[in-house]
């Protein structure tokens, strides 16, 4: 049976700090053999939303949900999860619609994205680790992650947490079919990972995005287009 090449934690401009049009993801998607996306937009699903409605490629409902411990992924969402919650109850609420919980960049401190120590607070919860996140620039997060998903047992996913549209997927994983979550979940425990990172200009070019945010310069019109409403801060968790 043939394998899905699927694309996990990915960013349209629904996302405030995204400049992928949901257009140019589908055409990049086809042409690239990707049979499922899994869209997981900050604090929202409205780019998810509209990517289904668009395509007849798979688009897997996700959301990256900004917690006050750091951010949680929910996929096959049904609803929006509202952000701002800690960590444990964000994952109780995605378990609550039948959903999946992802921790992205578990133990990647900057700006307080990786829940860190939280994830032992909540492992009986979690049902896959990111363990290779192509947006970190040094490995050493990434190790940390799967040695979390080794000796806890959780499944392993590889995710592109692509912000740009000149750097879609630089990893994926190949799964075997699959229908709902619980198929998704079975299929991940066996696919095959393909790592990878983004190129330099990538790192470059988010590191000026970042630059214009503390000067209060405007960004370009592309970035987070159709984001709504602003993101929610998220503080460092003690637990890092």
């Amino acid at each position: 049976m043939r394998r899905i090449k699927t694309l996990i934690h990915i960013h349209t401009d629904y996302s405030y700090d995204s400049n992928i049009a949901p257009e140019r993801l589908i055409a990049y998607a086809e042409r690239n053999g990707f049979g499922c996306i899994a869209v997981t937009d900050h604090d929202t699903i409205e780019g998810a939303r509209r990517m289904q409605a668009m395509t007849d490629l798979r688009i897997i409902i996700g959301e990256e949900v900004s917690t006050v411990d750091g951010h949680v992924i929910g996929l096959f969402l049904q609803q929006r999860i509202e952000p701002g919650m800690s960590a444990c109850d964000t994952a109780l609420a995605i378990k609550h619609q039948g959903g999946l919980v992802l921790v992205p960049h578990p133990f990647n401190k900057l700006f307080g994205c990786g829940i860190g120590r939280a994830a032992y607070d909540m492992l009986d919860l979690i049902d896959a680790v990111e363990i290779n996140n192509a947006q970190n620039p040094l490995p050493m997060p990434d190790w940390a992650a799967a040695r979390l998903a080794r000796k806890a047992g959780i499944p392993a996913f590889v995710g592109a947490d692509s912000h740009r549209a000149f750097s879609i997927a630089p990893c994926f994983q190949w799964m075997e079919p699959f229908e709902g979550p619980v198929d998704f979940l079975n299929a991940l425990k066996g696919a095959e990972l393909v790592p990878g990172r983004h190129p330099p200009g990538y790192f470059v070019d988010i590191g000026c995005q970042l630059a214009r945010y503390v000067m209060r310069v405007g960004l370009s019109q592309t970035v987070g287009r159709n984001a709504h409403p602003a993101p929610v801060p998220v503080r460092v968790s003690s637990n890092e």
